[in-house]
């Protein structure tokens, strides 16, 4: 493959990635696509300018401290639209080699009874084997409004174990555990399984956290 069609395939993946979930800022990009290149902090800033500049990407400055923050249409939530994607790249770049991860943004359980932030499905196994699924949710102020649990019960109570996201051992379906990311303590009381963590958890150890019974 010559570099200029590999250069092109690359900042296509960016943009879809950009538009997938919605808003990444240039640090969480540098280490989702870049992260086996030498010099990847420089390349990732040049491919993000140029992109910029050709108005395929729009770019946004909160703080000349951090990372520019990179979407092709700003959304609503900005900040938990980042969160949702700390969780995302500390999946990707923590997993090992043979992990297969599908992760879908904002997605619509039970036809939209209730919307997870994402639909996490790991394979822990070569060959798509050892599937595990996980609804995740980022809860930046739970303190002041928090129906989760009593969302997820009550698809827990329905026929959810048709979905294609429901694990089937044996005779026996298997609900997903929710993840909880968020900076306030919290504490839930449910028959489902949920586990609460907060963002530099995530950071330092994703799957660490996932294993939590």
């Amino acid at each position: 493959m010559n570099n200029i069609l590999y250069g092109r395939q690359r900042d296509q993946k960016i943009i879809q990635l950009i538009e997938q979930g919605s808003a990444f800022n240039r640090m969480q990009i540098q280490q989702v696509i870049f992260q086996s290149k030498k010099s990847a902090k420089r390349i990732a800033q040049h491919r993000l300018t140029c992109l910029t500049r050709s108005g395929k990407i729009k770019q946004m400055h909160k703080d000349k401290y951090l990372s520019a923050i990179y979407f092709t249409k700003k959304p609503k939530h900005l900040e938990h639209a980042l969160m949702v994607n700390d969780v995302y790249t500390a999946l990707i770049t923590q997993k090992e080699p043979y992990y297969v991860i599908d992760f879908r943004w904002e997605y619509n359980v039970l036809g939209g009874q209730l919307r997870a932030d994402a639909l996490i499905i790991l394979y822990t196994l070569p060959d798509r084997k050892g599937k595990k699924v996980f609804f995740l949710e980022v809860e930046r102020h739970p303190s002041k409004k928090f129906d989760k649990p009593e969302k997820y019960l009550s698809v827990f109570n329905s026929t959810w174990y048709k979905e294609e996201w429901a694990v089937i051992e044996g005779e026996r379906a298997i609900f997903p555990k929710i993840l909880i990311v968020t900076e306030e303590p919290l504490k839930i009381e449910s028959k489902l399984k949920f586990i609460i963590a907060a963002p530099e958890e995530v950071s330092r150890d994703v799957y660490s956290i996932l294993r939590r019974s």
